[in-house]
């Protein structure tokens, strides 16, 4: 049964309610009323130190899990990157990523954190140590020319060491997770047996009291229950759950603070997400959604359905950055991908696979080729960059879903089609066959 409050007693701070039921029974059972106030009132400040303990540590962990993420590019650009101004803004962004990292742990290191807690950071310290030194030995390797020695570097050791990092991270997420959920519990047994206590006095003093009391309690720990279960929502990735906010008191107060913290760690999901399947420059899907959607569609489609994959690769786009330099690239790289936009479908996917390449999926009925001739079309637009006229040309491999063994056989027809049609002269489209060997189309 709901019992419905009067808003000027809900809106009324926690202290001035424990004040106004201990008034009531004092003509009773004055000691009741003492023995409530104190222990609620520690139960309210154990709640509030460890809610802000465990989100203000939850907030720091999530920006040092993705500040190693953003390293990581970072660190697979400057390899793939010559010397010059990327390599420079690359090792900057290192550097600036560093600083953030280590000014997360010294914040982390002025909060009371749990001996688990705190062995659990010393772990992720020691792990991100270790990463720091491949990174840097890998990094030493392409500023001396040594790419093959610094790849493998990056790719065996550091990549290895910065998922150990990542995964160190997730650890310490999950248990200032699991605190806040312990916290909550043991809040809530300590309300519950504060309760019993009361009641039982009150028996003694009188039903009437009693009876004031449990009503009491129930308003108070109603709000602390729903906080748990929206706590316990956001520790198993349910960000939706929020808390009402009818009071202006100290229960309203927490609400609205934990609807904002779940909605910060809510955008910082999804952007996290978003980065790990779109590409920084131009926005497109990236290689690993791409594959995915790739998936979906063959087992959609089934056998012999059409779909296709077109693979594009830019004709002398270094001869850009080496004439107009990494900005025109850039530009030239970003008009490519919206005119890509503006020609795929709904039921499509334009992707950039990474450098020059891209790729679009058909998963319809329409011609591949004929898609592919309006792609050479439009790509050959100029694309102006200040005072010079950029013109783009492009080869494209053309690959139909005919039951392939599996989805990278599907990718490497398409692949090797794309460069018989760079063998073929450039700005041409082959399709690959059936047979050995793809064919030229135009």
């Amino acid at each position: 049964m709901k019992i419905i409050v009067p808003s000027w007693v809900s809106n009324r701070s926690i202290a001035t309610k424990i004040v106004g039921i201990a008034m009531l029974v004092a003509s009773i059972f004055a000691g009741i009323a003492v023995y409530g106030l104190v222990n609620l009132r520690e139960v309210a400040a154990q709640q509030e130190a460890q809610y802000r303990r465990d989100v203000v540590a939850m907030t720091h962990m999530v920006a040092v899990r993705s500040a190693v993420g953003l390293q990581m590019e970072a660190v697979q650009s400057h390899l793939l990157s010559q010397p010059g101004f990327y390599q420079d803004r690359y090792e900057a962004e290192i550097a600036d990523t560093d600083t953030q990292i280590d000014e997360h742990f010294t914040e982390l290191a002025t909060i009371e954190l749990t001996k688990a807690e705190l062995r659990e950071l010393e772990l992720l310290e020691k792990v991100i140590g270790q990463y720091r030194t491949a990174r840097d030995t890998g990094l030493a390797a392409s500023r001396r020319g040594d790419k093959d020695n610094a790849v493998s570097i990056v790719l065996v050791r550091s990549e290895a060491v910065a998922h150990a990092v990542k995964a160190r991270a997730d650890e310490f997420l999950q248990q200032l997770v699991d605190a806040v959920a312990t916290g909550s519990r043991q809040i809530r047994e300590r309300t519950a047996s504060t309760s019993r206590n009361v009641t039982i006095l009150l028996i003694v003093g009188g039903i009437v009291a009693a009876g004031v009391a449990v009503l009491a309690a129930r308003q108070l720990s109603r709000p602390l229950r729903r906080a748990v279960n929206v706590l316990t929502a956001v520790a198993a990735g349910d960000f939706h759950q929020r808390l009402e906010q009818h009071s202006q008191d100290e229960v309203g107060q927490m609400s609205r603070s934990l609807n904002h913290t779940v909605g910060v760690l809510r955008d910082a999901f999804d952007r996290l997400n978003h980065r790990a399947y779109h590409d920084g420059l131009t926005g497109l899907p990236n290689r690993v959604l791409l594959r995915e959607r790739t998936e979906r569609a063959l087992l959609a489609a089934g056998p012999g359905a059409p779909v296709a994959l077109l693979l594009i690769d830019l004709d002398g786009f270094k001869q850009v950055n080496d004439v107009h330099g990494h900005a025109a690239g850039d530009h030239l790289l970003v008009a490519v991908a919206d005119r890509l936009r503006e020609l795929v479908r709904g039921a499509d996917t334009a992707a950039r696979l990474g450098g020059d390449e891209f790729a679009v999926l058909l998963a319809g009925a329409e011609d591949p080729c004929t898609v592919a001739g309006r792609v050479l079309a439009a790509l050959r637009r100029p694309v102006p960059f200040g005072a010079v006229q950029l013109v783009p040309q492009a080869s494209i491999g053309v690959a139909e879903w005919r039951g392939q063994a599996d989805v990278d056989a599907f990718f490497h027809d398409a692949d090797q089609a794309m460069y018989a049609a760079k063998a073929g002269g450039k700005g041409r489209v082959a399709v690959a066959n059936c047979a050995p060997g793809p064919v030229l189309t135009a």
